[in-house]
């Protein structure tokens, strides 16, 4: 029994042994992520033992984008941790054989990154190992192999990685430095003590192009103006590359910018290039939770295909930033913006001056319709448990539907379902799809439960006053207080845009819905409160490039507001309301014609 049992056990062990080495770190694959994983990993292996293969740059960066593919779909996988690892260690692998600089230099940011956002995945003392290795015998660099050791040797002192650096420095004489332009001072601090860069994103259309920077930590930044090839670069202090980031640069071609470049170009200073093709002006805003940099680039008018646009019938349109927007003498004077007053103009289309795409007679085409907060974020909740990104979903597709059948306009609507959409992404969204007219539905609130009314805004650098401050502060999901310190940055960030505002047009526009509105709910409540139209700042209005407005349809938090706006038949009410005013806006800017007194039909 014991003779014939013997295979029978050497089997089972042999078993044991194959099953326990051939997945040293997971177990088990049996998830999206892990599946993923094996199969990047399959490749390399694969790659590995073709000779072949070996030769082809393509089956390398092939392996190198499957396991960055690991890191940013499942980035917060256990999966995603290995294939960081693995990215660093094909990089060098690659570079034995190609022996491009370029592929060491990935390798060594790699693995300055994978440490820092790692520190303790069993591989992170052999990544302090490689930037040893490679700082002395590539990049020549003993100061930051001192540092790289420096960190090993305090980290993981008792690392198998730690005596083999002390063994491979032993006759090398090194001096730590500070000034190594390597990001591995980055690398050595704790994740949380610094910013890092997570994200870059693009949006375009004929006349623009945005660029988004996301980042975890308030930061401060500079811009760089370039020539030769012109180019805008941004530097982002106190920050890093974060995994996630392409290394590739982000293709754009849309005949303003050419691509999007981020690296590491300083130890604590992240840059990101926008290599360009044509800019007439820019603007730069840092806006918060989430933390972002948002990039604006207008081309100049005919240097991209749809600088120039028409419609099917070869009606040129506007371009929606390119009109000019002079007041003729006559028209209704302007408050300045932060004394405290509401602007007052009340006729849409009276005797007030017109701008010069309203003379021109230049069509609305397409309406862009906003509606507020959405997703994770549900703007104000009343008593009743009344979410603001319910009531104003319903309301803006009640409005789309009316401006569909009453004006026959395209709508382009921001979201169309309860998702999240950045304040920022919001206007690009509608400048992208060429939207004429910008509409943003909210409803209000306040810590006084008998705050009620109605109010429509437009874009200020200053509030109109407290009430408003406090409004735009809670629809931007700042505070007041932070409002007020952003005062004189946006002041200067925006200062270039006021010459392109289209504020006579969107005092023209807010005023006829802010009509509308009262005109529909004051036989409804009675004592309807009209609180006008005001200014204030409102991440979702900046750079819009059109007539924008936020129209704000009651108090969330009156209990008496609240009860009408979760009926249908009021919702429906202030959506008629709102394409009446939008209706009284485009009314006035429809050609006119004339009948110069032909023979009688």
């Amino acid at each position: 029994m014991t003779i014939c049992g013997r295979p029978i056990i050497a089997l089972y062990l042999a078993c044991v042994i194959v099953v326990f080495t051939a997945h040293p770190v997971h177990s088990s694959y049996n998830s999206e992520a892990g599946r993923a994983y094996a199969v990047a990993s399959r490749r390399l292996a694969d790659l590995k033992k073709s000779p072949e293969k070996h030769k082809y740059r393509s089956y390398w960066i092939d392996c190198i984008r499957a396991f960055e593919l690991v890191e940013k779909k499942y980035r917060k996988s256990m999966y995603a941790r290995d294939a960081c690892f693995d990215r660093a260690e094909t990089y060098r692998e690659l570079y034995q054989r190609s022996r491009f600089a370029k592929d060491i230099d990935k390798s060594l940011q790699a693995y300055g990154i994978c440490r820092a956002f790692y520190p303790g995945h069993p591989r992170a003392p052999e990544a302090l190992f490689r930037i040893i290795e490679i700082s002395l015998d590539h990049k020549k660099d003993g100061a930051r192999a001192a540092d790289a050791y420096s960190l090993l040797a305090k980290t993981y002192p008792r690392s198998s990685w730690t005596s083999k650096a002390k063994a491979r420095l032993k006759n090398t004489s090194l001096k730590s430095s500070r000034k190594s332009q390597a990001p591995l001072h980055a690398a050595s601090r704790k994740r949380t003590s610094g910013n890092v860069v997570h994200n870059i994103r693009h949006r375009s259309s004929g006349e623009y192009s945005r660029v988004v920077i996301d980042y975890r930590k308030k930061t401060e930044f500079r811009v760089i103006e370039l020539r030769d090839p012109p180019r805008l670069v941004f530097d982002l202090f106190h920050s890093q590359v974060g995994p996630l980031i392409d290394n590739d640069p982000l293709a754009v071609n849309d005949g303003i910018l050419r691509q999007v470049r981020a690296s590491q170009y300083a130890p604590d200073t992240v840059r990101v290039v926008l290599d360009l093709a044509n800019i007439r002006s820019y603007a730069a805003f840092p806006l918060r939770d989430p933390q972002r940099l948002v990039i604006d680039v207008m081309g100049e008018a005919g240097k991209n295909s749809d600088a120039a646009l028409a419609d099917a019938d070869g009606t040129p349109r506007e371009p929606a930033a390119a009109a000019d927007r002079k007041t003729e003498a006559g028209s209704t004077a302007e408050p300045q913006a932060g004394t405290g007053q509401a602007v007052n103009t009340r006729d849409a289309g009276g005797s007030a001056g017109f701008s010069l795409s309203r003379q021109l007679g230049l069509k609305v085409r397409t309406i862009a319709i906003d509606a507020g907060h959405g997703g994770r974020d549900p703007g104000a909740i009343g008593r009743q448990n009344t979410k603001e990104k319910t009531i104003t979903l319903d309301i803006a597709k009640r409005l789309a539907a009316l401006v569909k059948k009453g004006l026959g306009c395209n709508v382009v609507m921001t979201r169309d379902r309860d998702v999240f959409i950045p304040l920022e992404d919001r206007p690009a969204i509608a400048r992208t799809k060429g939207a004429d007219l910008f509409v943003s539905i909210h409803v209000n609130a306040n810590r006084k439960r008998q705050a009620r009314g109605i109010e429509t805004y437009i874009q200020g650098l200053r509030a109109s006053d407290l009430d408003a401050m406090a409004t735009a502060a809670r629809e931007n999901a700042t505070t007041s207080r932070t409002l007020g310190e952003l005062d004189d940055e946006l002041t200067k960030i925006l200062a270039g845009l006021r010459m392109e505002s289209n504020d006579e047009d969107s005092i023209h526009l807010a005023h006829a819905v802010q009509g509308s509105l009262m005109d529909a709910v004051k036989p409804i409540q009675g004592r309807a409160a009209d609180l006008g139209v005001k200014r204030a700042f409102f991440y979702v209005l900046i750079n819009t490039g059109m007539p924008s407005i936020l129209a704000e349809v009651g108090f969330i938090s009156n209990p008496a507001e609240e009860r009408l706006l979760r009926k249908r038949s009021y919702r429906q009410a202030i959506a008629e309301a709102l394409y009446d005013g939008v209706k009284k806006y485009v009314d006035t800017r429809q050609p006119k014609t004339a009948d110069w007194g032909g023979p009688a039909s």
